[in-house]
């Protein structure tokens, strides 16, 4: 099966895929990459989450944006007493 020019199979793309600058995902593609709600997703996007704006309620995000953002601002949990 012949497929157009740029198009990615989502079901074959890994987080090591070679060009992440190309590849975009929609909100519930975030959502299922992420395992939150759309709600959480709101929250993410006020905390300064890149994404662009298609339409009223249509946003498409960069992965590569989302996975920089998210190692930016995870919290590394440390075993033993929290102090």
């Amino acid at each position: 099966m012949t497929h157009p020019q740029g198009y990615v199979n989502k079901e074959e793309v890994t987080l090591t895929h070679p060009d992440l600058s190309k590849l975009w995902l929609d909100s519930g593609d975030v959502m299922r990459l992420l395992h939150c709600s759309r709600r959480t997703l709101d929250k993410l996007r006020t905390k300064g989450m890149p994404y662009y704006k298609v339409h009223t309620h249509y946003c498409l995000y960069k992965l590569e944006e989302v996975q920089a953002f998210i190692e930016d601002h995870k919290i590394i949990q440390r075993h033993g007493n929290p102090r």
